[in-house]
């Protein structure tokens, strides 16, 4: 069973406490560092971490106080804001930092692509490139977001979210979206298809911010899912977090019956749980998620114990 340690962190930098999407990379044997994005009153995204005492993610080391990297000059994908997702080691010295990049539109509220930066020894951060390594297309005719991305066998791999419509309910149009796959021989050009990971199991449910793992040979899925009417309330159809395996990380198999994890009584995660990633590390599994109000009251952890 998963075991709650607690609230991590919250930003306040602009006044708004959001720390979101929050996932691990372990820098060494006695350092965790925790890469997450927050936001403005404008709700503009900032990428930002913190250090922490490796498998005791409460004892903050450090808290970063000037953003990774900043929206992008007006009319790049990403001038709205930045929202990091993973990271993946490319050599001693590089990792890349996969993204969100945020637009605001006219027909509807907004727009995201796919971006990526480069980190350098742990210290200097930029980006790729101004423009995204994936964005809408044949196969993703209206966004692509949250890329989730590993490197198996040699092959960087890719989970990500597809827009499938903006749909009108009670007078307002809301992001339909499921999970789709992508693979790249080095990180950066993607090959993707129409073929859906994990679709939606009823009429309005959107499937978000994947995390996979690979573990003894099973692909392992952590996600957020709600539905369309009222999610954003502790009495509507709010975000909970799913899971799925996979023996190809293609077909995947939704199995709640291997993952059990609710809102607390009263609290930060009182009235809604997502933006989940779970991180293995010598047989223990941490997970960070978000709770209330789509990260608004920070993120927490949990431990994999056994019963």
């Amino acid at each position: 069973m998963w075991k709650k340690k607690g609230l991590v962190h919250t930003c306040n930098i602009y006044g708004t406490g959001y720390a979101q999407d929050a996932f691990i990379d372990i820098l060494n044997d006695k350092v965790w560092r925790i890469y997450y994005s927050t936001r403005t009153k404008d709700v503009v995204s900032y990428p930002y971490y913190i250090d922490v005492e490796a498998g005791n993610l409460l004892n903050k080391l450090y808290i970063s106080e000037t953003p990774l990297l900043t929206p992008g000059r007006p009319g790049t994908f990403d001038d709205c804001g930045i929202t990091p997702t993973s990271i993946v080691k490319i050599d001693e010295h590089r990792k890349y930092l996969y993204y969100c990049g945020w637009n605001r539109k006219v027909t509807v509220s907004y727009s995201l692509s796919i971006g990526c930066a480069e980190i350098i020894d742990d210290k200097i951060c930029r980006k790729i490139s101004e423009g995204p390594i994936m964005e809408r297309s044949i196969y993703n005719p209206i966004a692509v977001s949250a890329p989730m991305v590993v490197k198996d066998n040699g092959i960087f791999r890719m989970w990500y979210i597809s827009f499938l419509s903006w749909d009108k309910f009670n007078n307002k149009r809301e992001p339909i979206y499921v999970v789709k796959h992508a693979i790249s021989d080095n990180g950066l050009d993607w090959k993707c298809d129409s073929n859906i990971c994990i679709d939606a199991e009823y009429y309005g449910e959107a499937i978000g911010r994947p995390w996979v793992i690979i573990d003894d040979g099973i692909y392992k899925m952590w996600f957020s899912t709600r539905g369309i009417e009222d999610y954003r309330t502790k009495d509507g159809n709010h975000y909970m977090i799913g899971y799925a395996e996979s023996k190809d990380g293609l077909e995947w198999e939704r199995r709640p019956d291997k993952f059990s994890f609710t809102t607390s009584d009263s609290g930060w995660d009182s009235e809604m749980l997502e933006y989940a990633s779970v991180t293995k590390v010598a047989n223990k599994y941490y997970m960070l998620y978000n709770g209330n109000a789509f990260g608004k009251t920070g993120f927490g952890y949990a431990e994999l114990v056994s019963e």
